[in-house]
């Protein structure tokens, strides 16, 4: 948000639970190290600190401040992506679309400029949606019922928004509408609110548990299936290469001149979890490549056997 800063406030931490989707924003000063650490012990503290973290390769995630809020945590584990593969974060890319468009709706509805404000708003609007891929909003996911936003969606009678103005007259109301099964029959609970109450908590928390733990399973095999769904269409769209193909290496605009040629020619030199070796005759790339990085070509101009053994950079290359 650096082209549009609200005073002192020019980033956004985007931080996604990959199983609900749910999503905290965060306004930040500064992408600092520090800025960023900050704000995740916060959130840990409050959600609890995930098994694998995953980021991208920017400073702020993969400096010394990181790794010692990592050693806080014992159990975590951070990741970085892929550099200069921003589908290697899909999902965060894609909840970083919607909330640039929300928070540009939000700005134009209530004629103000001040976006770090209304993050809450957005937040909330975001999780409450409803999200395709697992099938229910992600509060529900995350929480196990949906988002109360009044009284209407309480457990409470609708008609208490009429009476209810002091604690007293939520009490007379809780006696009259709270009934209990107490031996053979029905038994108003006006001697016994405290332990029906507690009991009716109880009750609805353990019920509470059971359809979180439904919903995450069903969330599981949800994402399981778009996995299964999206690797397919891949394998259909990216035929598998093999060693000595020749393949085109599209290279990236920070790593060429505006007149430069705009990919390599190279061959494949070794296959490894659907990873591939790859090197030119100026030498083997230093980076293992996905198979949307690359396409096949047809002729054969270049060989193994042709490539040297060293190391060299795609920026050196081209």
């Amino acid at each position: 948000m650096q082209a549009q800063p609200d005073k002192n406030f020019k980033f956004i931490l985007v931080y996604q639970d990959h199983l609900t989707k749910f999503v905290l924003l965060r306004p930040l000063t500064h992408k600092r190290a520090e800025n960023v650490a900050c704000v995740l012990l916060d959130i840990f503290t409050t959600f609890g600190a995930p098994s694998i973290l995953h980021s991208n390769n920017g400073r702020e995630f993969v400096s010394t401040i990181m790794s010692d809020l990592c050693n806080m945590w014992p159990g975590l584990k951070i990741v970085h992506g892929k550099q200069r593969h921003s589908q290697s974060q899909g999902s965060v890319e894609r909840v970083n679309q919607d909330i640039e468009n929300m928070i540009a709706t939000w700005l134009q509805d209530n004629n103000t400029r001040r976006w770090s404000e209304g993050l809450k708003f957005i937040q909330f609007m975001k999780n409450r949606c409803l999200h395709h891929v697992i099938k229910c909003s992600p509060y529900e996911a995350m929480f196990g019922t949906q988002a109360k936003v009044k009284l209407a969606t309480s457990s409470l009678p609708k008609n208490f928004a009429f009476i209810l103005k002091k604690e007293e007259d939520l009490e007379e109301g809780l006696k009259k509408t709270v009934v209990c099964p107490i031996g053979d029959g029905n038994v108003n609970i006006n001697n016994e609110v405290n332990e029906v109450q507690d009991k009716i908590i109880s009750d609805d928390i353990s019920t509470k548990i059971k359809s979180i733990d439904q919903k995450r399973s069903s969330l599981f095999q949800n994402l399981q299936k778009q996995a299964t769904k999206m690797k397919g269409a891949s394998g259909n769209r990216f035929c598998k290469g093999k060693i000595g193909d020749n393949v085109i290496i599209r290279i990236p605009n920070v790593d060429r001149a505006r007149c430069g040629h705009r990919n390599i020619l190279s061959v494949i030199l070794s296959v490894k979890d659907n990873l591939y070796e790859i090197g030119t005759k100026e030498g083997k790339i230093n980076q293992m490549f996905c198979r949307n990085q690359f396409k096949l070509y047809k002729e054969s101009l270049i060989t193994t056997d042709e490539v040297p053994e060293n190391i060299i950079l795609l920026r050196e290359v081209a």
